[in-house]
């Protein structure tokens, strides 16, 4: 039995070992960039899927803006949403007055506050006390009075009482002459614009 060359294939039986150690290196290597490309792919693919949920939040957000910028502008030239305009609310009381063919008004304006939460909806809503006291001649001027406010009202206001009284000044008054006083106390409510309202 004749004993095979290891001599003369001792190279070759080297070269390949150091192609499988190769071989398995390239392996290795090759996992490794595979997990890393499948890693890499899935930080991609989550970028990719928050790029989009935000590209439809925006679309969403920009529907809702032109959905509503009609009613927004409408309450912006109705005086609701912006600054106060006291002087407009004045105004609106006095022609009010003079609409239900009633005898003046005095008036008082209180400072601005923040209204209740449970009104507000999360919204920066103020509201201004006005008290208003005229001389009314019956009962139903009241009526005819708010009703004609109403009418005029640049804004968004709520009658919060209203009450009559006789009045003291005229002991012996003509029969023509108003002999009852009412006093009334309305909320004005007004929005304080956002710069990006305001940009609208």
């Amino acid at each position: 039995m004749t004993r095979p060359p290891f001599a003369a294939l001792k190279f070759h039986l080297l070269l390949v070992l150091v192609a499988l150690l190769l071989a398995g290196a390239g392996i290795w290597w090759g996992g490794g960039e595979a997990a890393r490309a499948a890693a890499e792919l899935e930080a991609q693919q989550g970028a990719l899927d928050a790029v989009r949920r935000k590209l439809e939040s925006s679309r969403q957000q920009q529907h809702l803006i032109a959905t509503h910028l009609g009613a927004y502008r409408a309450l912006v030239a109705r005086g609701f949403v912006g600054a106060e305009d006291r002087l407009a609310w004045i105004e609106a009381a006095q022609l009010a007055n003079r609409d239900a063919g009633l005898y003046g008004l005095d008036y008082r304006l209180a400072p601005r506050t923040d209204a209740l939460p449970a009104l507000a909806d999360g919204l920066p809503l103020g509201q201004t006390v006005m008290t208003l006291a005229m001389p009314v001649l019956v009962e139903t001027d009241l009526p005819r009075f708010l009703a004609a406010l109403k009418a005029r009202a640049p804004g968004v206001y709520r009658v919060q009482g209203c009450r009559l009284s006789k009045r003291e000044d005229l002991a012996l008054a003509a029969a023509s002459r108003p002999t009852l006083q009412a006093e009334c106390e309305l909320l004005w409510f007004t929005v304080a614009a956002t710069d990006r309202g305001q940009d609208a």
